[in-house]
């Protein structure tokens, strides 16, 4: 045999024993336990993990989401509505109405410098007993507290004098609230109505007069700082008078009328000031 003939079969043959060995060696790799399942599986069980994980957390979330929207509700549902507006900043001056709304209005945390017979004549000279205060005259008062809304009514003990000269001390009294309370905003209140029977019985204190002095006293507000408010149309009747089976003495509400009159008062004033 040549040479080249003999050195072409060795390399043949080398060749073939080589592949056999290579494809002996692929396969034992492939049957054994091998890191390709493995790297399967913990890909898997991670995905699986990690899936689980994402759920936990978005139904935590979903949970406490639900939760704070479901106590946001229920507690809008058994909260009162806020149809209020803040009133313990809030003085009342007055006369023997003004003590009953006092007594049955139900305004919390209010002050009120208020007595029976009180007048824009007489308010500087006696110091009147105020709930939480104490004895004070009206200065005394307004240099020792700061309000933010103080409200006047006044009049109805004033009806026999001249209107413009009543209507002219009130705007004395209300410069002189201004200088000392000068953020204060100042609500002027009518005078309520007494009934038709009084009213037609009474020639100084009746609804003609109460009315033409309630016309003077509104041209002081000024719809900014100073406000006008009239209650009368909680309490009148078709007449115009004070409903007789609203007052027993024709002239001061039954307490229960004075709670709906200061309910009206704190509704007012969110209205008009914006608070509430």
């Amino acid at each position: 045999m040549k040479k080249s003939n003999l050195v072409t079969l060795l390399s043949l043959g080398i060749l073939i024993v080589a592949v056999i060995l290579f494809m002996l060696f692929w396969k034992i790799r492939s049957d054994s336990p091998g890191t390709k399942t493995e790297s399967s599986s913990a890909t898997q069980s991670n995905i699986i993990t990690d899936s689980k994980d994402a759920s936990e957390d978005i139904s935590s979330t979903e949970t406490e989401d639900s939760s704070e929207v479901s106590t946001s509700i229920e507690e809008n549902i058994t909260s009162k509505p806020n149809t209020n507006t803040y009133m313990g900043d809030s003085l009342f001056i007055g006369d023997s109405r003004t003590v009953g709304l006092m007594e049955y209005g139900g305004i919390d945390g209010a002050d009120y410098f208020c007595t029976v017979g009180m007048s824009v004549y007489n308010i500087h000279k006696k110091p009147v007993s105020v709930p939480n205060v104490g004895k004070v005259t009206l200065t005394e008062l307004l240099n020792g507290k700061k309000y933010g809304k103080i409200y006047i009514m006044l009049g109805v003990n004033e009806v026999g004098y001249k209107f413009s000269t009543t209507a002219e001390k009130y705007s004395e009294l209300i410069g002189f609230i201004k200088d000392k309370q000068p953020n204060a905003v100042i609500f002027i209140q009518a005078n309520l109505h007494v009934s038709k029977s009084r009213s037609d019985s009474d020639k100084v204190v009746n609804n003609t007069a109460i009315n033409g002095l309630n016309a003077e006293l509104s041209k002081l507000a000024d719809g900014k700082s100073k406000f006008y408010l009239d209650a009368n149309i909680l309490f009148d009747d078709e007449a115009g008078g004070l409903s007789a089976d609203k007052s027993e003495d024709s002239t001061h509400l039954y307490a229960k009328y004075y709670k709906e009159w200061g309910e009206w008062i704190v509704r007012q004033t969110a209205s008009l000031i914006g608070e509430g």
